[in-house]
């Protein structure tokens, strides 16, 4: 077999899944983008960029999700979040700007302006993988944190799936079992990869306890809830294709 060309996140939490592979690495906006223009065989995309695809074929298996707290997509405000007039978004990740999106109109019903800048240090802002654990880390108490997967478990009885490889129509043969081997793989070995982390001990924690990797049936579920919800927020089109897991 051809080895595949694959694009990846940067983020911690994927470190498991790309476990003995080598991949170019990118923000969740501009993998969507590159593999768009066929420059991957496979990349681990955000599941919203997943379901604009027109024909989306998802790596049955393995993928970036979480059962509740997940640290790693937050807002981060200071006083009532309703009270707050803006949010500014992270342009790395659509997925969690439109999970966002979706809180906000439906759960929280609440509609500050969204932003894509702000010269306000104070403002509340969208933080999503590395730099949302690196900014919870050092904040001081006048921060509150809304984290979207806790906010969309505790609405839905779901969990969230935040990313899944996804495969180009020509991809090589045995691609996807390629990366469920890589991904079994890297689960074991996390102990190790926290092990090289800045504190090993919360890296072992997010990567076990926070990142839910499996994708079963509840999860499948949770990406046609949300699918099911973006269209009804007019987020995405109504009658796309559902996503095919191989």
């Amino acid at each position: 077999m051809s080895r595949p060309r694959l694009g990846c996140v940067s983020y911690l939490n994927a470190r498991p899944l790309l476990h003995g592979l080598e991949a170019e690495l990118a923000t969740p906006a501009v993998l969507s983008e590159r593999f768009a223009a066929g420059r991957y065989d496979a990349a681990l995309l955000p599941v919203y960029e997943i379901l604009r695809l027109p024909q989306p074929r998802i790596v049955d298996g393995f993928g970036i999700g979480s059962l509740g707290v997940v640290h790693s997509v937050v807002v981060v405000h200071r006083g009532p979040l309703e009270a707050v007039p803006e949010i500014v978004l992270d342009p790395a990740s659509r997925t969690s700007s439109h999970l966002l999106r979706v809180l906000l109109a439906m759960r929280l019903r609440i509609s500050p302006r969204l932003v894509e800048t702000s010269d306000d240090t104070n403002a509340a802002r969208l933080i999503i993988g590395d730099p949302a654990l690196r900014f919870q880390s050092g904040m001081d108490a006048s921060w509150s944190v809304l984290d979207l997967g806790q906010a969309w478990h505790e609405w839905t009885g779901l969990p969230f799936v935040f990313a899944a490889w996804t495969l180009a129509e020509n991809a090589p043969p045995q691609t996807a079992d390629l990366l469920r081997e890589a991904a079994r793989a890297g689960l074991a070995a996390r102990r190790e990869i926290a092990a090289r982390e800045p504190d090993p001990a919360a890296a072992l924690d997010y990567l076990t306890r926070s990142i839910r990797y499996p994708i079963g049936e509840p999860e499948k579920q949770a990406i046609r809830k949300f699918r099911e919800m973006l269209a009804a927020c007019g987020l995405l089109p109504t009658a796309g294709p559902e996503p095919v897991f191989v």
